[in-house]
């Protein structure tokens, strides 16, 4: 097997644009990338420090092959300019972690699922319980004191109420199921 032919892992990291633009420049004035660049100094720096063993301090790949797919279900994102920002306001204005929002996001895409952010779900589940609640209002009120007393238009107009009511319920708890089940096979809520 070829060295470029190996299976290969990134190692990144953060620094100020001034140090990628420099680093970027020392690369170009040896005609290779920043990448290939940064992988002959570690190489480098690996080769006078010696054999090193995995277990004497270093860290352990989590999944050694893009075939262990499961073993470690995290994965690293390049968003475009601008994307990180827009799915952060996203994510704030439902109350979760950038993060959550973009695992939820990519569930529902891959799963095509309609999933909704546990705090919508919450107020869905609110909703719904206000409904019922109404409903019961509704049903007290729109009772005639008597049998034998006549249904009015108000009665009429009562009882259509509680039947739309109950619909709306109805459905909010329907949507409510599907996205507790949705959840449930598709490996729970993300804690991101």
């Amino acid at each position: 097997m070829t060295k470029s032919s190996r299976p290969s892992r990134v190692i990144g990291t953060r620094v100020p644009p001034e140090t990628r633009a420099r680093f970027a420049a020392l690369a170009a004035r040896h005609h290779l990338s920043a990448s290939s660049l940064l992988a002959k100094m570690v190489d480098e720096v690996l080769k006078t420090h010696g054999d090193i063993s995995l277990g004497s301090g270093g860290q352990r790949s989590l999944r050694e092959t893009e075939g262990d797919i499961g073993v470690a279900d995290r994965i690293t994102l390049r968003l475009r300019n601008g994307d990180r920002a827009l799915a952060a306001e996203r994510a704030r204005v439902r109350g979760m972690k950038t993060a959550s929002y973009l695992a939820l996001l990519i569930h529902n895409h891959v799963r095509d699922a309609a999933v909704l952010p546990p705090n919508e779900l919450d107020q869905i589940k609110a909703t719904g319980a206000r409904l019922a609640a109404l409903g019961r209002q509704l049903r007290m009120f729109g009772m005639p004191n008597t049998l034998s007393q006549p249904a009015s238009d108000l009665g009429e107009t009562i009882a259509r109420v509680r039947r739309e009511v109950e619909a709306a319920r109805e459905a909010a708890a329907a949507l409510v199921r599907r996205n507790l089940i949705s959840w449930e096979t598709g490996g729970g809520r993300t804690n991101a």
